[in-house]
């Protein structure tokens, strides 16, 4: 549905985008992750046709951003980073106003409009824009973004700014359109890419540094991390680092064998061991892991 293929960007001597290929399968929600400065927005940026590529292609469905950049572009819901709005416009005229650009029939636009600020949950859609929170006010552009129906959603930081109340509707409300849309998104928020995404693609540097399924890069980049309840009087002599938790003592390590190293001598020493358990990294400790 989206394909992006061998896709440089160089501002002056700057490389910001090196050799980027990916694709998005129809239906599917694409995370882009990385530091700031790894090239996250310039790559959002070529795929809506706001910028061209240095080199590379770009594809959305079967039209090329670049050669058929109108036929491809209809295809595109955008939802920018800063999403500004016109305040002086209450939320139905705001819509009205973009829908009419895309030349949607005016009754197709007002069920359209409707059943669009229902499922956000938008109320107050006659106040003007102005007056309206910043949680309205992003919700209303991802209303904007959906006005022409498109196949393709392209949301750079959906979240960012937002409390965290309004951030997770807003993710729950993307995960939901999943299957009928394709989605493409950057995020700081490693908790909401590991949780909505099905697969991710990590940049440091302009460069992908890891790609595919959350759970596989979880798997091949990450670890398991145990942990050892026990308890005992005198830990003198214990290697491992000990924490006093809930009137327990527990020690950690990522090797197994240290633990059940541990957990003899705890028994040998008349001590009672209460549980063990292990701790698969999070997305976060990987991307940390692969980026530094």
């Amino acid at each position: 549905m989206l394909k992006v293929e061998n896709v440089s960007k160089k501002y002056g001597d700057f490389q910001a985008v090196d050799n980027i290929s990916f694709r998005i399968d129809k239906g599917e929600i694409f995370g882009i992750v990385g530091p700031n400065g790894a090239g996250k927005t310039s790559i959002i940026k070529m795929i809506v046709g706001l910028i061209e590529p240095s080199e590379g292609e770009i594809w959305i469905s079967h039209y090329n951003i670049k050669t058929m950049s109108e036929e491809a572009k209809r295809l595109i819901g955008y939802l920018p980073e800063e999403s500004p709005v016109y305040e002086d416009m209450t939320a139905i005229e705001y819509l009205d106003f973009f829908g009419e650009i895309y030349g949607v029939e005016r009754q197709e636009l007002k069920e359209r409009v409707d059943a669009i600020l229902n499922d956000l949950n938008l109320k107050h859609r006659n106040r003007k824009l102005g007056e309206m929170s910043k949680g309205m006010r992003r919700k209303v552009a991802i209303a904007r973004s959906l006005i022409n129906n498109p196949s393709v959603l392209v949301y750079d930081e959906p979240t960012s700014g937002l409390d965290p109340i309004t951030s997770n509707y807003v993710m729950e409300y993307i995960r939901k359109l999943k299957g009928e849309k394709t989605i493409l998104l950057t995020t700081h928020n490693l908790y909401q890419a590991e949780k909505i995404c099905d697969r991710i693609l990590i940049l440091k540097d302009g460069r992908i540094v890891a790609a595919g399924p959350v759970e596989e890069i979880k798997q091949r980049f990450g670890g398991v991390k145990y942990a050892l309840w026990f308890r005992l009087k005198n830990i003198s002599g214990i290697d491992l680092p000990v924490e006093n938790r809930n009137g327990c003592r527990v020690a950690f390590s990522s090797n197994i064998e240290d633990i059940n190293a541990l957990a003899s001598e705890v028994s040998r020493r008349g001590g009672e061991i209460v549980k063990i358990e292990h701790h698969p990294s999070n997305l976060e400790e990987v991307f940390l892991e692969v980026v530094k």
